[in-house]
This record gives C-alpha cells, sequence and structure tokens, in this order.
C-alpha cells in the first residue's frame, strides 16, 4: 500500500525543511511553503545554489497569526510578524513574483549570515516562490534505487531532493508513470502529476550542512539521460483541495491516458 512517509515545507525558499505531521493542501499549495525567500543586492533570487549554507536557517510560519521565526546556527532567533515596504518583483525560473521587502531586524540579521547584502521578501500570495509547479513529491524507492546505482557508496537522505510529499510503498520511479493521470491523497485531496522533476545542484549538497559532499545529478544521467536535466520525482497540480497527515494512503484516482 502507498502511503505519506513525510511531508516537507520550508516558509523561506532554500532554508532548512520542517517536518509538519499534517498540512492543508489549497489549490495554490500549502500555506506554510514558500511564502518568502531572498534575494541579493540587485533583485535576483537567493537560493542554495549559490548559497549552500542557507540550509542552516530554520523558518516557521504560523498562517493564522502571520508570525515568522527564524532559528540561526549560533542560537539567534528572530520572531515577529513581517511588516513591509518596497514593492519588488522577482523572477523565478522564468516567472514573475510580486512581493515586498521585509521591515526590521530581518534584513540585517540575514545579511550577516549571508556575508552579503540580502534581504527577506514576502510574496503576495502563498507559496508563490515554487520552481515550475506548487506541490512536488518522489518515492522512497527511487531514492534507495539511485543509492544502489551508487554501487553502495552513497546512501540517500529523502530531504536532499527536498519533496513536499515523500511516498511510500512504490516500486522505484512508478510515480513517473502517473504523469498526466490524477493521484489521491487521503480522503480530499487530489493531484494532476503534470511534469517530470529536473534536479539541479541543490542535489549535490548534503542536506544538513549545505556542503557539496556527492555529483548526485551525474549519477541520476548514468540510468536516466536527458538532454536538459536529471529528472526525479514529479510535480503536481492542485485539482481538489484537502489535507494530508503522515501515513495517510495514496492512490492512482484517475490513470493517465496512454496514446
Amino acid at each position: 500500500m502507498r502511503t505519506v512517509a513525510a511531508i516537507y515545507t520550508s516558509p523561506v525558499k532554500s532554508f532548512a525543511l520542517q517536518t509538519p505531521s499534517s498540512v492543508h493542501v489549497g489549490y495554490s499549495g500549502i500555506a506554510e511553503d514558500r511564502r518568502f525567500h531572498l534575494i541579493d543586492v540587485r533583485g535576483r533570487l537567493l537560493t542554495q545554489r549559490q548559497l549552500g549554507r542557507m540550509v542552516l536557517i530554520t523558518a516557521a510560519y504560523n498562517v493564522e497569526t502571520e508570525r515568522l521565526t527564524l532559528g540561526f546556527p549560533d542560537g539567534r532567533q528572530l520572531e515577529n510578524t513581517v511588516d513591509v515596504s518596497e514593492v519588488v518583483t522577482t523572477e523565478v525560473w522564468g516567472r514573475v513574483v510580486q512581493g515586498a521587502v521585509a521591515e526590521g531586524e530581518w534584513n540585517g540579521a540575514l545579511s550577516d549570515f549571508c556575508q552579503a547584502d540580502v534581504r527577506l521578501v514576502k510574496t503576495d500570495g502563498i507559496c508563490q516562490t515554487f520552481d515550475e509547479h506548487p506541490i512536488s513529491l518522489v518515492s522512497q524507492a527511487s531514492i534507495d534505487f539511485l543509492g544502489e546505482k551508487s554501487g553502495g557508496s552513497k546512501t540517500f537522505e529523502s530531504r536532499r531532493f527536498r519533496p513536499n510529499f515523500l511516498i511510500d510503498g512504490c516500486s522505484p520511479h512508478e510515480e513517473d508513470f502517473w504523469l498526466g493521470g490524477v493521484i489521491r491523497i487521503g480522503p480530499e485531496l487530489r493531484l494532476r502529476l503534470v511534469a517530470p522533476d529536473p534536479r539541479c545542484a541543490i542535489t549535490t549538497l548534503d542536506p544538513a550542512t549545505g556542503e557539496r559532499d556527492f555529483d548526485t545529478p551525474r549519477l541520476m544521467l548514468t540510468y536516466r539521460p536527458s538532454v536538459r536535466a536529471p529528472y526525479f520525482g514529479v510535480y503536481a497540480s492542485v485539482k481538489a483541495p484537502g489535507l494530508v497527515s503522515l501515513g495517510d494512503k495514496v492512490d492512482l484516482h484517475i490513470p493517465p491516458v496512454r496514446r
């Protein structure tokens, strides 16, 4: 039986992953996921691709009170509502995301950590700073199979791939065969599987430290060749919203049409 083995969110894009026991998934995604992001002095999106150690910062966001909490490796913690001022737009993989720059202590603390002038941006809508689609998922079997392809030299942790949902009980890369179909997670949520997930340099980083430790994309390409990028896991859009909890059953609700 396929089930939800883990749920991952990150209120600030590229910060450490949170592991809630349940989340509500709306049409735009998960409200606690990727509501904020960082930009550099030129207004460009900043992620682990440029600064792997961003993963050392923890973030928690309460949707009801709109309070954000950041925790830094040295023990410093900031917690407050996020007041904003300057309206900005950020290009996120070909999309223009609307938002506004945070006021107060946030930017000074984050700039000190990043050792560069950075600013925290709150997006106008929930879960706006996704790469291509609001929800991503991968199966534990695919991750385990990738480890086998390393000849036993590497065991991969699911956090390296930063999915929203980790699915157990599948065969390796079974999620690829759901593309074009609709899956049901729990009693309500329906996700349409819309695209394979192209992987980038973030998968080369240790998810606990942000340090580069393994050329994961190269290993993927040894058995999943692609001219664009190695694909691993899938993206989804939300067909019907709902609550998802750990252990919820995952079913192929509407199979894809094969031609």
